[in-house]
């Protein structure tokens, strides 16, 4: 056998394997990513958290298992009724991201460090609104300047305004604003895969209402 015939056949060899790795990823990515719809407490949000943390052990060049963990993650600390827990788990999703970030810097994971930074603010309001807000809201302006048709961008602007009192800048008329503008940009936002993030069109409608 002749050695391009050799080569040949590695090649092809190659590809399969790489193929079939591919598929397994995307298949696996796809399930838990459907477990992740259906969480509905901090609970529930762990062992989907674990799941992705796995793949992302496997599949080192890949950032979106690493998005997922931490935003898994942030979920969790989002529904837990222990507030002293909050911090730790939030320390692990940001590890997460900071890991991404390194693969690929792009304006989801801008996205999801601000939400992490504004979880950070429920564990006392008084304390850490103005620090963890400010620091949320920048990295918002960052993720805008890269991708302004995200429409998570405007979302999670329109629950800082939400949650803000208009004497410093926020208010029910300012997040009315911003969730219509969030929801015009779901309506028209493509995502490149089925993997790629495609969350907060649901509750942009809900808090829309809720501004009414």
């Amino acid at each position: 056998m002749s050695k391009k015939i050799i080569f040949s056949l590695g090649l092809v060899a190659i590809s399969i394997c790489s193929y079939a790795q591919s598929a397994a990823y995307k298949s696996t990515m796809q399930g838990l990513i459907i477990k992740m719809g259906a969480a509905q407490t901090a609970e529930s949000f762990l062992p989907v958290q674990n799941g992705f943390e796995r793949i992302a052990s496997a599949e080192t060049k890949e950032w979106l298992p690493k998005y997922y963990s931490a935003y898994s993650a942030i979920m969790q600390a989002m529904l837990l009724t222990d507030k002293s827990l909050v911090d730790g788990i939030l320390d692990k999703a940001d590890e997460s991201l900071n890991q991404a970030m390194l693969i690929n810097s792009n304006d989801e994971l801008m996205v999801l460090q601000a939400l992490s930074k504004s979880t950070r603010i429920g564990v006392d309001p008084m304390s850490r609104g103005m620090k963890f807000g400010i620091e949320s809201a920048k990295l918002l302006e960052q993720a805008k300047k890269i991708n302004p048709e995200n429409p998570r961008i405007y979302f999670l602007q329109a629950q800082s305004a939400f949650y803000t009192p208009e004497a410093f800048g926020g208010g029910k008329a300012k997040a009315k604003e911003l969730f219509s503008t969030s929801i015009q940009k779901y309506d028209s936002f493509k995502t490149s895969n089925d993997l790629m993030p495609n969350w907060g069109a649901a509750q942009a409608k809900e808090m829309l209402e809720k501004c009414k």
